[in-house]
């Protein structure tokens, strides 16, 4: 085990002046919240993303594939990973941008998502939060966090066995959608049988 502030730089994302200045000729892009629909954010294009201007002082430290984010503000305190996303996207303030470090003790970066957001890692940012006005989690508590470092070979296997249930997931879901609309049709045609047959 070893904390992650062992394991990563971690800094917080791109300092924008108030609301964060949404354009359609934006010269950046940006990751907020309601894009992490899942673990991984992929968008080559940045078609889903939002078109801003860089607004701050700051150099923009840009996301690059393998860079994992954190969501440090509010009561869901979710990781998730870069996978593809433009050159010039960078994430907001609400953020931690964490990028791993080349070392002796290499960790994956879906494994470390997938630890950031395991039960125990978000007890543990629960109890930061305990007796405190800021639902936020500060950059020592998140660097504070111990992480596990199993071999590459055992974090790869863990990692396929999640996306392994993330499909099944999917799979059941669509079933069990496809089923509601099956039944939903039975119903529309017992309860109007005479709606149904004018439209055939």
């Amino acid at each position: 085990m070893l904390k992650l502030e062992e394991m990563a730089e971690i800094r917080p994302g791109y300092p924008f002046r108030g609301k964060v200045p949404i354009t359609d000729d934006g010269e950046a892009y940006a990751v907020q919240f309601r894009h992490m629909v899942r673990d991984v954010i992929s968008d080559k294009s940045g078609a889903t993303l939002d078109r801003v201007n860089l607004t701050g002082k700051k150099k923009a430290n840009f996301l690059l594939p393998g860079d994992v984010i954190f969501m440090a503000k509010g009561t869901r305190n979710l990781a998730a990973v870069i996978q593809e996303v433009p050159e010039n996207t960078v994430c907001t303030p609400n953020f931690y941008h964490i990028r791993l470090k080349q070392g002796t003790n290499p960790l994956e970066p879906h494994f470390l998502a997938w630890q950031l957001n395991h039960s125990e890692a978000q007890r543990y940012f629960a109890s930061c939060s305990q007796g405190s006005a800021s639902t936020s989690i500060t950059k020592a508590q998140l660097g504070s966090l111990s992480v596990s470092v199993p071999s590459l070979e055992e974090q790869n296997q863990i990692v396929s066995l999640i996306q392994a249930a993330d499909q099944e997931k999917e799979i059941l879901l669509q079933l069990i959608e496809n089923r509601q609309c099956m039944i939903d049709s039975i119903g529309q045609q017992l309860l109007h049988p005479k709606q149904g047959k004018a439209k055939a």
